[in-house]
């Protein structure tokens, strides 16, 4: 018998789950507000007092409109599954889907996918209203396929970042203590993915470097598919990366489970 019908199953229990947490979902979007707030401050001080009409390749609408874009993305792409997994490894709760004929991995995704739905909606309907209002304001024009190719990476993105966490949660087949490393490895990976400012602000040859890692392709690279930094052809070839991304961490997460199996205890649980 098909498997397919219990991810669906899980799907809407994630669903379910998400729509049972709406304060935290307002909670949420409250502090997205902030730091774009705070951003929004700080570059118009900047581009104010300075004679240049562009910092790090950005005009001063491109630069508002990239800090808006890359805290909504953030928060949609954002996700505590690689903590959660990591949680379960350590105090024995995988055991329990070991026995069961499902693949874990296929679990974790589709309820990853039923908890993001709503929010990744609600968010994606935001975003759009602001930038029709920042277009206008600063006179950005953004063609309708770069809209289209917009959402396509943004999924994209939310997968690849799915991997990315999974991945990093085999850390605690090895790791006695695993909540710090994620806190560290959460920010620092937000930070390479241009979740906190542009990533041209590190210079030339880290740029370089991040154009061949899976991050920037997560937050940076949606963010500038809508804000029009990017031609079409670069639009296709980030989103041909993000696709290859996702190829390369199926196969690296396969790899490194089946190497933290083999050091599994399966205490607890």
């Amino acid at each position: 018998m098909s498997a397919f019908p219990k991810y669906v199953r899980v799907f809407q229990l994630g669903v379910q789950s998400s729509l049972e947490y709406r304060l935290d979902f307002l909670f949420s979007l409250i502090s997205a507000f902030f730091p774009i707030l705070i951003q929004y401050y700080i570059w118009s001080a900047v581009y104010g007092r300075s004679d240049s009409s562009e910092f790090f390749g950005y005009t001063y609408g491109q630069m508002i409109l990239y800090t808006i874009t890359a805290a909504i993305v953030t928060k949609i792409v954002t996700t505590d599954i690689g903590q959660n997994v990591a949680t379960e490894i350590k105090d024995g709760g995988l055991n329990k889907y070991l026995i069961q004929p499902v693949s874990f991995f296929a679990l974790k995704l589709f309820t990853m996918l039923g908890q993001k739905i709503f929010y990744f909606s609600v968010m994606l309907c935001i975003l759009l209203f602001t930038l029709v209002y920042l277009t206008g304001t600063y006179e950005i024009r953004i063609p309708l396929m770069h809209i289209l190719l917009f959402m396509v990476s943004m999924v994209m993105s939310l997968l690849l970042n799915f991997l990315i966490s999974y991945t990093l949660a085999a850390v605690a087949f090895i790791l006695s203590e695993i909540s710090y490393f994620f806190e560290m490895t959460g920010l620092f990976v937000i930070i390479l993915s241009g979740g906190v400012f542009p990533i041209e602000v590190f210079g030339k040859t880290v740029n370089t470097i991040l154009d061949y890692l899976p991050f920037k392709y997560t937050i940076h690279f949606p963010a500038n598919v809508i804000n029009g930094r990017l031609s079409m052809d670069e639009a296709v070839q980030g989103i041909g990366m993000q696709f290859f991304w996702m190829i390369a961490l199926v196969v690296l997460s396969r790899l490194v489970w089946r190497a933290g199996m083999k050091k599994y205890l399966g205490l607890g649980g």
